[in-house]
């Protein structure tokens, strides 16, 4: 039971990332600053990669695999945040691989015999993270051709992740 609650904990580190991450990255706040957004998606991604390596540990096969890669893509996205010299390639690239990673973990639900709510919920919440990575990606490359949409991509991109990382969390804690 110590192991599914600690597991629990993990993913709950990571939709609270999520969170965070997506309001660094809706504009318009009254009451975040403009200057902040960067520092709330610094912050949200950074919570994503400890939950994402921290879940390493109770994982096997593609699962690990998968949340390794996620935590790797996170570690991208903040590098990018941070630096200037090619910062938007690295955003768009650590996003792909976090859309790779969630791929990769969604393996070991699917072929689960079992067929409860947790299960369920779990399936869904991967989905929706890999389409929030995507989105978050596409938006990225957008934004490097110039496109003016892409902020509003990137807007419902950060919020679909952030709740499959929420039905993920529900997931472990049915």
């Amino acid at each position: 039971m110590d192991q599914q609650m600690t597991e629990a904990g993990y993913l709950g580190i990571n939709a609270l990332g999520t969170i965070v991450a997506a309001i660094g990255a809706t504009p318009g706040h009254a009451i975040i600053p403009d200057q902040w957004k960067n520092d709330f998606s610094i912050i949200g991604n950074a919570l994503q990669a400890a939950g994402n390596t921290g879940e390493v540990g109770f994982s096997t096969g593609l699962d690990a695999v998968g949340d390794g890669t996620q935590a790797l893509g996170n570690s991208l996205v903040i590098h990018g945040l941070i630096t200037q010299k090619d910062g938007l390639r690295t955003i768009m690239i650590g996003n792909w691989l976090q859309a790779l990673g969630g791929t990769l973990t969604l393996q070991a639900p699917l072929v689960d015999e079992e067929r409860d709510w947790a299960t369920i919920l779990s399936i869904i919440g991967n989905l929706l993270q890999i389409a929030g990575n995507s989105l978050q990606a596409a938006s990225v490359a957008l934004q490097r051709t110039g496109k003016t949409n892409a902020d509003q991509i990137n807007l419902a991109g950060g919020w679909v992740q952030a709740l499959g990382a929420s039905l993920s969390y529900l997931s472990a804690t049915t």
